[in-house]
């Protein structure tokens, strides 16, 4: 399953959201149909209109072309994931004081690692735990290898990118 078709949005993303969660978003909707450019990683009126689509095409009312919570949980149900508010950033146990298990994953570029946490309580979430975990380090690597206002930033940036699967898929083979 290629990241396009399984993506983590761990925040509600709209017009102005930059990131490897909207670049995997482009991916999801160009693979549907629902948009017609490369992806960029950068939420504009492009994509904007592209969620619209998707939305209206999937019964998701009233389409407002941003992903907020409502409809990433939809897309997690679709898609087999677990619900986007089940994978925590933070702490090692639920409100209810059960103990969870915390999945670390770090990418580094330049010497400097960008590392994120995710946590869950049952282990078959693991490797949910660890793409998320996964997707938002490795983007946020590349952000800040590849700022937007830099020479070649964007280009950078999306061909970074564009190794986040494979990097993904060999950090969180063993869950």
């Amino acid at each position: 399953m290629s990241i396009g078709d399984a993506c983590y949005f761990p925040r509600d993303l709209a017009k102005g959201s930059y990131g490897g969660d909207v670049n995997c978003l482009q991916q999801y909707l160009r693979h549907k149909g629902h948009l017609n450019e490369e992806p960029t990683g950068y939420f504009g009126e492009v994509t904007e209109q592209g969620v619209k689509k998707w939305q209206s095409a999937v019964g998701l009312q009233p389409a407002k072309g941003a992903v907020d919570m409502a409809t990433r949980n939809w897309y997690s149900s679709k898609m087999g994931l677990p619900s986007p508010d089940l994978a925590s950033a933070v702490g090692d146990k639920d409100k209810q004081g059960q103990k969870k298990t915390c999945i670390d994953v770090c990418a580094e570029f330049g010497g400097v690692q960008d590392c994120q946490t995710r946590c869950v309580r049952v282990d078959v979430e693991k490797k949910h735990a660890c793409r998320e975990a996964c997707q938002v380090a490795f983007s946020s690597a590349c952000d800040r290898a590849f700022p937007p206002n830099s020479d070649n930033g964007p280009q950078n940036y999306k061909i970074c990118l564009q190794y986040l699967e494979a990097s993904c898929k060999d950090t969180c083979h063993s869950y």
